[in-house]
């Protein structure tokens, strides 16, 4: 006789916005069938203990950057998302940089069916947007993008043709790509940066013979970032469409955001985890290995931002997963240095540190690191524990005290997390379950390459 659910999740606190409660979770055919009694015992074919375990929604990472198909030897679909599975993510949204651009159709499939065919985990896929394939956008969008990006940026010397069609440094031309993302209804995110400002305050600290790592903090000062927000959100009042700030590290730009909002504009704002527990001074210590844009802020600044994260200024949480070779991260001149950290592993366990430090709770953390992103991104069955959706979940120990260990990792850039290694964490994911099935559990990767699925906007 066949049982009447696959699972069952028992002895558990389960997590949403709204609250925790006690529960047991059924599962049939990788989706919640049941919210349960906590001492329900149906029939079922295996049942999983959550006894002293959070059950949160399956996290979702809203800014990971692959390096795949093109540069296998920073990081390829295995072992980015084992790392994600390990990090409690379930699903991962990937950014368009590669040398396969994902600046038309064509590329988009081609990026879909080669992350597809190895990811442990289920994606999607931004879409590129720029001056060099604004007549691409809709086809872009048609072919299953989730949101587009752009860089407010020029391209790194030497990596033109992995940010081709996402970068854009003239207005009058950006009014043109913006005007063809909103028709496509997509959101449009942006790294927004004041160019031809770094480029000055860089031309300006070369002179003094400054290229030490605190130099970088202060070529891409925060009114880089407030000036770019600013003049991006001016554009989206005209153009309509519905428009994000990434990675947003600025208190002053994060205040531009809230006021926006309260003006009508639809603009949401992500930060990182990097923008509020690490200062500019880590880069002294760290120089390269700290080196990220935009770049790290001040003390009184990473304190300042927590207030609008709180309030929900800041709509998620998202790990700007940027992996790199180290000897890629080495050298004297921080300006010759690419920016970039890998957090794919070290994200999950900031915020739960976090929780327990009493910033934040732990329905919190689902908003910011799940529910929110699954609205804003419409992505079908994910972020809630909730019947019919899928059986996506994280469980994470709250009460458990570790030491971060990058030599655990099973990202690629292992060895670039010079920052978080040693780092005292309390609160750990034990396992990560994808739509019933385990990926990752107690430091193994129980998922096979394959298993992930492309996830397209509902």
């Amino acid at each position: 006789m066949a049982s009447t659910f696959d699972l069952l999740v028992t002895d558990g606190m389960v997590v949403n916005q709204e609250g925790v409660t006690a529960a047991t979770v059924a599962v049939q055919d990788g989706r919640i069938a049941g919210v349960l009694e906590p001492d329900a015992r149906p029939d079922s074919a295996r049942q999983i203990s959550a006894k002293g375990l959070h059950v949160l929604p399956g996290l979702i990472d809203p800014h990971v950057h692959l390096r795949s198909p093109g540069h296998e030897e920073r990081e390829d679909p295995v072992s980015g998302t084992s790392a994600a599975a390990a990090g409690g993510i379930t699903t991962l949204l990937e950014m368009p940089i590669s040398p396969v651009a994902a600046s038309s159709a064509e590329g988009v499939r081609k990026r879909g069916e080669a992350i597809g065919a190895q990811a442990l985990i289920d994606f999607g896929l931004y879409g590129a947007a720029g001056h060099q394939n604004v007549d691409l956008i809709a086809e872009v969008a048609e072919a299953g993008a989730v949101a587009f990006k752009t860089f407010l940026t020029a391209p790194p010397t030497h990596r033109e043709g992995e940010f081709f069609g996402l970068w854009c440094l003239d207005y009058s031309l950006l009014r043109d790509v913006m005007a063809a993302t909103a028709a496509t209804g997509l959101r449009h995110s942006f790294h927004c940066e004041n160019w031809p400002m770094i480029e000055t305050l860089i031309a300006r600290l070369s002179a003094l013979g400054r290229n030490d790592g605190l130099a970088h903090a202060e070529s891409r000062p925060s009114i880089v970032e407030d000036t770019s927000v600013a003049i991006m959100m001016s554009l989206a009042a005209e153009a309509g469409g519905p428009v994000e700030v990434v990675h947003l590290s600025s208190p002053r730009a994060a205040q531009m955001v809230k006021e926006a909002k309260a003006r009508g504009l639809d603009v949401i704002a992500e930060t990182c985890p990097q923008y509020l527990f690490l200062t500019d001074q880590v880069l002294s210590a760290h120089r390269g290995f700290a080196k990220c844009n935009p770049a790290l802020r001040p003390a009184e600044e990473v304190e300042a931002l927590w207030s609008y994260l709180h309030d929900g200024t800041l709509e998620f949480v998202g790990s700007d997963h940027s992996p790199f070779r180290p000897e890629e991260k080495e050298g004297d001149d921080i300006f010759a240095i690419p920016p970039g950290l890998p957090g794919l592993e070290s994200m999950a366990p900031l915020m739960l540190t976090a929780v327990n430090d009493g910033r934040l709770s732990i329905t919190d953390l689902v908003r910011l690191m799940s529910t929110r992103q699954a609205e804003i991104f419409r992505l079908p069955g994910k972020g809630r524990i909730a019947i019919g959706n899928d059986a996506d979940l994280t469980f994470v120990d709250l009460d458990a005290r570790w030491t971060f260990d990058r030599n655990q990792c099973f990202t690629k850039a292992r060895d670039v997390m010079r920052i978080v290694h040693g780092m005292p964490m309390k609160g750990r994911v034990q396992r990560t379950m994808v739509r019933g099935e385990t990926v990752y559990e107690d430091g193994r990767i129980t998922g096979r390459p394959g298993y992930g699925r492309w996830l397209k906007p509902n």
